[in-house]
């Protein structure tokens, strides 16, 4: 599985585009849609504030701070110059991002937002701007196991 920080820098990348024949909800310019009151971008301040005590954080190499609030289903990973980079729905009762939860299908995923216009192995990328939705598959490429929101490395 990629790790967070690689998948912003994957998505930075010369991957070519496929046009996208679904419907994603989002486009570019779009502001990313808010799970658990919480926005791309929020600061640490912001993220207690909303969510309260985080269960265990646990700081990277490259100065991102990984923060688990695991009764709230979430995993959010940071860094104090540019705020919230990624956002990740631990539990299907955490909510969803568009309509899709941890545990749909594929199928259900391409029948709501199409094909992802960018992948890597069983990941998908939706982009909207300088945002992405990340859906991750099981091992038979059938069950959403990772899902989440990620700023794009570089964007604005």
């Amino acid at each position: 599985m990629l790790t967070r920080l690689s998948i912003l820098a994957l998505l930075c990348g010369s991957h070519p585009l496929v046009a996208q024949t679904g419907s994603f909800p989002w486009k570019a310019g779009d502001p990313a849609p808010a799970i658990a009151g919480v926005h791309l971008g929020d600061s640490r301040t912001r993220l207690d504030s909303l969510l309260g005590r985080p269960d265990s954080t646990q700081a990277t190499a490259q100065g991102a701070v990984n923060v688990i609030y695991g009764a709230k289903g979430l995993s959010i990973t940071y860094t104090p110059h540019d705020g919230v980079a990624l956002i990740y729905l631990l539990r299907p009762e955490a909510g969803d991002i568009g309509g899709i939860r941890l545990g749909a299908t594929q199928a259900d995923v391409v029948a709501q937002w199409g094909e992802p216009p960018r992948g890597e192995g069983a990941t998908a990328f939706y982009l909207a701007g300088t945002w992405a939705a990340i859906v991750g598959l099981d091992e038979q490429g059938a069950a959403v196991i990772q899902l989440g929101l990620g700023r794009l490395a570089g964007a604005e």
